[in-house]
């Protein structure tokens, strides 16, 4: 086994250096590594061993992507916690993380198991999908998931055990699903604010023998075998799944979304107040950001200003420039252009 330390008297191995010596191993013929990280990221991702040989990574402390697009015959484990993006993208490795996992784990996973021995971030399990060619990817968490889990869902399996999580209002945060069209998501413990495009239901046959085949691995992976008996009380699982095309949610207005789906206050709701309005990309009136004021002081009447107004807002009455807001964008050309600075902006 080769042993990499990255940090050594005070000096940090680049993210660059570490793969760089990583793939030079590989090349002869190593295949597996104890890494002492030091938040190098991309650790374990997008590599095969020499002559097929399958590869092991032992890794603390490592930084963001550990094992993102990680392939078949790739097995990572992480003492501790990981940042965001474990397995992006993976393609068929197992990756184990015997802590918790930031955002975005398992985004974008097409392939291989992850094992999350924690909690994960907001947006773990986005865009998950599967390859009817090959088995579908799992994804297994101890504990719980930020909001926004799962969206855009194509294929795959998740199992969210909810393990100690039983006073929480939802074990999959809030907005869990949106978008999903494909895949299962197990869960254990309480869900509420799930997107209106999914269905929560009961657990068949099927269901119990897949989670009675897969938890043993899933625990042992993480060093928790002690839970089997709790986890496999069937009592508190659900599942969730896409409903079908008929019973689509129908598209439906903006104003009318944000008073039905979209959670209180909105998203920036504790910073400034939303008037529920869709503006276009260049305010005009009232929206703009700022607004020209003309000094009939300093005007000579060249007509610059009026020639040159993409909005023609400026319309010109017995030799007085007048700015017509409600065609106004705000944009200061009039400003720009005038010799004499008769036209300034202000805040609007």
């Amino acid at each position: 086994m080769i042993k990499i330390q990255t940090l050594k008297k005070n000096n940090r191995m680049s993210t660059q250096e570490l793969l760089q010596t990583i793939y030079q191993k590989i090349r002869e013929g190593e295949c597996e590594f104890e890494i002492e990280a030091c938040g190098q990221h991309d650790i374990g991702g997008a590599v095969r061993g020499k002559d097929g040989k399958d590869l092991e990574f032992y890794i603390t402390n490592p930084g963001q992507r550990v094992g993102a697009m990680a392939m078949d015959g790739t097995r990572i484990v992480v003492e501790g916690s990981a940042p965001a993006d474990v397995g992006w993208l993976n393609s068929g490795a197992e990756i184990i993380v015997k802590g918790d996992a930031g955002d975005t784990t398992a985004h974008c996973a097409a392939g291989g198991k992850i094992y999350i021995g924690g909690r994960v971030g907001t947006r773990s399990g986005a865009l998950m999908k599967h390859d009817p060619r090959f088995e579908p990817p799992q994804f297994w968490v101890l504990k719980n998931t930020g909001s926004f889990g799962f969206e855009f869902m194509g294929g795959g399996i998740a199992v969210i055990c909810g393990y100690g999580c039983d006073d929480m209002p939802s074990v999959l945060g809030n907005r869990a699903c949106v978008g999903m069209v494909g895949g299962t998501v197990y869960v254990r413990g309480n869900v509420e604010g799930l997107a209106a495009c999914v269905q929560q239901v009961k657990l068949d046959k099927l269901d119990k023998d897949f989670l009675k085949s897969g938890m043993p691995e899933f625990l042992s992976a993480i060093e928790k075998s002690e839970l089997l008996d709790e986890l496999l009380d069937f009592s508190k699982w659900s599942k969730i799944i896409p409903l079908p095309k008929e019973q689509k949610v129908q598209r439906i207005p903006v104003s009318e979304f944000r008073k039905t789906e979209w959670f209180e206050d909105g998203l920036f709701g504790d910073l400034v107040e939303d008037d529920g309005k869709v503006y276009t990309l260049a305010q005009e009136g009232e929206a703009r950001i700022k607004k020209p004021v003309w000094d009939s002081k300093l005007c000579i009447g060249c007509d610059l200003c009026l020639n040159n107004c993409p909005q023609k807002a400026i319309i010109k009455d017995d030799k007085v420039y007048i700015s017509k807001d409600e065609k106004c964008i705000g944009c200061g050309i009039c400003a720009a252009v005038c010799p004499r600075q008769a036209w300034s902006l202000v805040k609007n």
